[in-house]
């Protein structure tokens, strides 16, 4: 068993390593130990924080902080570092993200691989050591060997160490070596930095930043980051009033994930979005290099030369105070006599909002602030009264046949609200959960929270044939304007003996437009919102129609004859149109007139051919002199008499189809 005391001594070492590397925002000098605590944050809405560590240190100081690994890079991005009174920071160090063979390899004796002792002792080949024990000796390691030996019949290997002493050589069995340390102090030195990595290395998802403040005297020093943190949240409870009003109450989650304890710090939460991201800059990088040879010239023998003549970087609880509860009865005898439970809730009763306003998107809690790490806090930031006008929304796309209850906010708080939940309370009576959006200060948005059943619509849709509005030639096109009318009826049957104010979201359409007696009251991209009021058991309607214009560009030499005299029995043709309409159709009649003219001799012609084609035919099987022949010789020169008058006949109506074109083609060109 003694041969493992070494391994034990130097795994001691290595735990009390660990343990001085894990201490959080604490600062040492060669004196005292120093805290630096968290002493304000602020949380944003992209998932950072902002964290400041203040305190004060005396003379040269080393502050070491705890963080997750996965912080390292925030950090080492965002870190900045003051000191107040006269001191400097002399320098940051963290551990590196080097694989840890690669570290380990870099030591003069490796021990990355885990060694025993007397594979360890054998790479310390040469250097000096001192062993305490029963064979307390000096002397040079000169290597390990592997003694035979028998014992109880069982033949063993018993590994000893060969050292170079000042009386000679000496033989010394591990089994026999209390303590061994080296007398080198630099190999000493490299093996507690080798271990000292290893712990440090054992515990990957956390990091210790050493900061190195110089300096003489009491300082003042600050030290604040950027790091991720979970997204601060929001929710909200409005209460509304018969007056118009309702009360809001804004309550912020935080939570402390970090590794320090927020004892009474100063705490903001910002609903901005600054832009932020994550840089590696913690992982080493190793540029490619090209490996040379090192250039030793080339040996060369002796020569014989000529004869020459001269010339020229404490755990508390999140509630300050404690706190009596009271039984239900006794809170009972608490309330005035006129009070009851069912009365509108007071959202100012027993909650003090502990937040201000800083311009238009930050909260600063007035009074200091606990979370123990790992734990999270609910923080009022808002209590106010704002506008809420009372409406029924019916929008078909949400829900078809009721519509929904809602209010319209008007934000003025002053301050932006983040998005968030809502609870709403119709006094005393619970009402609905609110989807809020984030609202900036003198926004007004429209926020439904339950379905109105006391009213019942009904939609009708019906449009109008399209109509003809204007017809207009320019260019040689055609401009054909089309109107389209579209009517939706939305019927509303409100039940109840209770008035309210609906408000109707209408979709827009491409190109459409209103024109209904009733104007929208307002538009978004994609609805037109119109209001109406319905009276207590009535039946009230809201017409909406649209129209569409719509515009057809027609080239007009391919505008067919029938559409031509559809255009010209519409109304809204004007004079000059129809004259160029009536031409267009005019000179098409003539050309259409030489066209056939021209087709019916090339169809004449064409049957002469074919008919001289079979008389020759048949005169080659005939007799020369015959009647029959002579007959055939009689038809074929007078189809060869009426093909010389037909052939100038066609070359002028093809000269009068072309000439008609050209004057079709000119006038729908200047038209």
């Amino acid at each position: 068993m003694m041969i493992r005391r070494p391994l034990a001594i130097l795994m001691v070492l290595v735990n009390l390593m660990a343990v001085s590397a894990r201490g959080s925002s604490q600062a040492t000098d060669p004196s005292n130990e120093v805290l630096l605590p968290v002493t304000g944050v602020t949380l944003f809405n992209t998932g950072v924080g902002y964290f400041r560590h203040e305190g004060v240190v005396q003379g040269t100081t080393e502050i070491t902080l705890s963080f997750d690994s996965g912080d390292i890079d925030d950090l080492l991005k965002s870190l900045v570092l003051q000191d107040y009174d006269g001191g400097f920071v002399e320098a940051v160090t963290y551990p590196s993200k080097d694989p840890l063979e690669r570290i380990l390899g870099s030591f003069s004796l490796d021990i990355s691989d885990n060694p025993t002792l007397a594979r360890l002792l054998d790479r310390a080949r040469g250097e000096e050591v001192r062993i305490d024990g029963p064979a307390g000796l000096d002397g040079v390691i000169v290597g390990i060997e592997n003694r035979v030996e028998a014992s109880g019949g069982v033949t063993v290997q018993n590994p000893v160490l060969n050292l170079a002493t000042s009386e000679g050589l000496r033989q010394v069995s591990l089994s026999d070596i209390g303590t061994l340390r080296f007398l080198n102090p630099v190999v000493q030195s490299e093996m507690d930095a080798a271990l000292a990595v290893i712990a440090a290395n054992r515990q990957e998802d956390k990091k210790t930043i050493t900061l190195r403040f110089g300096g003489e005297g009491r300082r003042r020093v600050s030290i604040s980051y950027i790091r991720e943190v979970p997204v601060w949240k929001t929710s909200y409870r409005l209460v509304l009033d018969n007056a118009g009003k309702a009360q809001i109450q804004g309550w912020a989650m935080v939570e402390n994930t970090g590794e320090n304890d927020w004892q009474g710090i100063s705490l903001a939460l910002a609903s901005g979005r600054p832009i932020s991201f994550v840089m590696d800059l913690y992982s080493p990088t190793y540029v490619p290099r090209p490996r040379l040879d090192q250039d030793y010239g080339v040996a060369v023998a002796p020569q014989q030369y000529e004869r020459t003549v001269p010339a020229p970087a404490v755990r508390g609880s999140a509630m300050e105070a404690g706190s009596e509860f009271l039984s239900w009865d006794e809170g009972l005898d608490l309330l005035d006599e006129t009070e009851s439970l069912q009365q509108p809730i007071d959202l100012s009763r027993g909650i003090s909002v502990s937040a201000r306003a800083e311009g238009e998107s930050l909260y600063r809690i007035s009074r200091p602030v606990s979370v123990p790490r790992r734990e999270a806090a609910m923080l009022p930031i808002l209590g106010d009264t704002i506008p809420a006008e009372r409406l029924s929304i019916y929008d078909r796309g949400a829900l078809a046949a009721h519509p929904l209850k809602a209010i319209r906010i008007t934000n003025e708080t002053g301050v932006q609200l983040p998005a968030g939940p809502a609870t709403l309370f119709d006094g005393a009576v619970y009402g609905g959960d609110i989807q809020m959006p984030s609202l900036v200060a003198g926004e007004d948005r429209l926020l439904s929270y339950a379905v109105d059943l006391n009213s019942i619509v009904i939609v009708n849709t019906s449009s109008e044939p399209e109509k003809i509005t204007r017809l207009i030639i320019s260019e040689g096109i055609l401009e054909v304007t089309i109107l389209r009318e579209y009517r939706t009826d939305y019927v509303i049957d409100r039940l109840g003996d209770e008035s309210v104010r609906h408000l109707v979201i209408h979709p827009r359409k491409s190109g459409r437009t209103i024109v209904s007696d009733i104007e929208p009251v307002e538009e978004t991209r994609s609805a037109w919102h119109f209001e109406i009021d319905a009276a207590a058991g009535s039946t009230t309607t809201l017409p909406v129609v649209e129209q569409q214009v719509e515009s057809r560009r027609l080239g007009l030499n391919t505008i067919r004859d029938e559409q031509i005299l559809f255009y010209l029995s519409r109304t809204v043709i004007d004079e000059e149109t129809r004259r160029t309409l009536d031409r267009i159709r005019q000179l098409r009649s003539a050309l259409a007139a030489r066209e056939t003219e021209r087709r019916n001799l090339e169809s004449r012609i064409a049957v002469i051919y074919r008919d001289q084609e079979r008389i020759r035919e048949n005169l080659q099987v005939l007799e020369n002199g015959s009647d029959l022949h002579q007959r055939y010789v009689e038809i074929l020169n007078s189809r060869e008499d009426e093909l010389q008058g037909l052939t100038p006949r066609l070359e002028e109506a093809r000269e009068l189809e072309a000439a008609a074109r050209k004057a079709l083609e000119e006038f729908i060109s200047g038209s």
